[in-house]
């Protein structure tokens, strides 16, 4: 007899649905009032009502990889989801969305357990929502961001924008063009004081799940997800990590890389999204401008009087 899906076997809890638009919702999996651990989950662009299931079991595989005993997950999608590039290279939907997350983390603190430690977990454009919620105010014990097109142009290190003692904890996968793209400003994965997460297990052997790309950051057992569980419950001297270039991470074969066509690709989409900012947005395209253009940050850092070093990513081998 074939087994029943998670579907029929998983009961349904949310705190808000809302059909209007593209729709929204928020869903709680597990004891939130109770959970020693609570992590918050914000999903990426394409993201509506039609695609909230995907989310849904995306927050269960984390609640199972921090321990479902222990755990709860709000899988929070109550802000407009861009649905195409053209949305996606906006920071509207960031902005206004990410005040309404502030304020729910702090709402949250009301649901929770006193002691319990709250993980916000956001993936893709959902790490600019979640930036903008942490400018705003918001606040968490811990923060994980996984594929990330940048917070804004302005941060270029943790500290901008996560307050102590909250950590901010990154992955980017082999080949994320999205986070090579940089598109909406610096990688978070290059950041001086951020903790980078490995997406894969160096020592592993051949059975083990690899993530590459863009999407695939919580595929079950994998060092990427395994990683994120960790954050959630706590367990910070077992989180593995990198230092890889992006031509470390491109590579295709032993001394083959292509990491150059690579990064002249998310050259190419970067300059893409230039062109769509500049017809819906052109101070952003401006300012944008002014941190890429000649001299690269030290044109910023002219523009701002401030200049701060990133971290440098490993050795190109």
């Amino acid at each position: 007899m074939p087994r029943a899906t998670s579907s029929v076997q998983r009961p349904r809890k949310f705190l808000k649905v809302d059909p209007e638009g593209h729709g929204r919702a928020v869903e709680v999996l597990g004891d939130v009032e109770h959970a020693k651990n609570v992590a918050v989950l914000v999903p990426g662009m394409g993201n509506s009502l039609d695609t909230f299931r995907g989310q849904s079991d995306r927050g269960d595989l984390i609640r199972q990889e921090a321990g479902p005993s222990d755990t709860a997950v709000v899988v929070w999608l109550d802000y407009d989801s861009p649905q195409g590039l053209v949305q996606a290279a906006s920071k509207d939907a960031a902005l206004e969305g990410g005040p309404r997350l502030a304020e729910f983390l702090h709402e949250l603190d009301q649901l929770k357990a006193d002691d319990a430690e709250v993980t916000a977990v956001a993936h893709s454009y959902g790490t600019d929502v979640l930036g903008q919620a942490l400018l705003d105010g918001g606040r968490a014990k811990r923060v994980v961001m996984t594929g990330s097109p940048g917070i804004t142009k302005y941060v270029d290190e943790a500290a901008d924008f996560v307050q102590p003692p909250s950590r901010l904890y990154v992955e980017r996968a082999p080949g994320d063009y999205v986070a090579y793209s940089e598109w909406h400003g610096p990688d978070p994965a290059t950041f001086p004081d951020a903790i980078r997460m490995a997406t894969n297990d160096p020592i592993a052997n051949d059975e083990a799940v690899s993530v590459h790309w863009h999407n695939e950051y919580y595929r079950p057992n994998s060092e990427a997800l395994r990683n994120i569980g960790r954050v959630v419950r706590g367990d910070l001297g077992s989180i593995t990590t990198t230092d890889t270039s992006r031509s470390a991470e491109t590579k295709l074969v032993l001394g083959t890389s292509w990491g150059g066509p690579l990064n002249a690709v998310a050259g190419a989409a970067s300059k893409v999204y230039d062109g769509v900012v500049a017809l819906t947005n052109p101070s952003q395209a401006s300012a944008r401008a002014a941190a890429s253009g000649v001299g690269g940050s030290s044109a910023a850092a002219r523009a701002t009087g401030v200049t701060r070093g990133r971290r440098a990513e490993g050795p190109r081998r």
